[in-house]
């Protein structure tokens, strides 16, 4: 058995980016106004440790990549286990930027929305605490060595975040600005 390349963050971001051009080639994508970062974390100054994607609305709050997004990461551990993880993360401040709302009032009512379809998708798992910045999960099998395929499978799980998740965060943000 040959044994996995050593973690490389040049090569995990190019995995990333070869992603980030798949989603980006959709119609969907496109007509949907979504947006996408490759980016390192943590950002600089700071030594990277990781490669993060993520794709978000220009509503999100996630100019500062701590906003409303779906991601996926590779860093060394992603890397020697050859798994993915694909998430969502419900901002990761207490509070929506610029009010007085809490998060959890943006949370709760999108998760009680969403909870019995996403309990439907293979392999994705709940957290204790559902209702706060990063609410559930899903780990997928790569191969950094064939990235074509590790690409593809992230890319079709993203998408499914985005075109099933993503028009219900739009209606539960909406109801919760629109109530204060």
């Amino acid at each position: 058995m040959a044994a996995k390349r050593a973690y490389d963050i040049v090569a995990a971001a190019a995995f990333l980016n070869a992603t980030a051009a798949r989603l980006q080639a959709t119609d969907w994508f496109i007509e949907q106004s979504w947006l996408i970062s490759v980016h390192h974390f943590p950002a600089p100054p700071a030594e990277p440790e990781s490669a993060t994607l993520q794709i978000f609305k220009a509503h999100w709050y996630n100019d500062d990549h701590q906003g409303i997004h779906f991601e996926t990461f590779l860093s060394g551990a992603e890397w020697r286990a050859q798994e993915m993880p694909v998430m969502m993360h419900i901002l990761h401040t207490d509070c929506v930027p610029g009010t007085a709302i809490k998060r959890i009032k943006l949370s709760q009512p999108f998760i009680d929305k969403t909870e019995a379809m996403i309990a439907t998708w293979p392999s994705y798992v709940f957290r204790t605490g559902k209702y706060g910045t990063h609410p559930f999960t899903r780990k997928i099998k790569i191969n950094t060595d064939n990235s074509a395929r590790g690409s593809s499978e992230i890319a079709a799980e993203l998408a499914r975040m985005c075109k099933n998740l993503g028009p219900i965060m739009d209606e539960t943000l909406a109801e919760l600005l629109a109530t204060t």
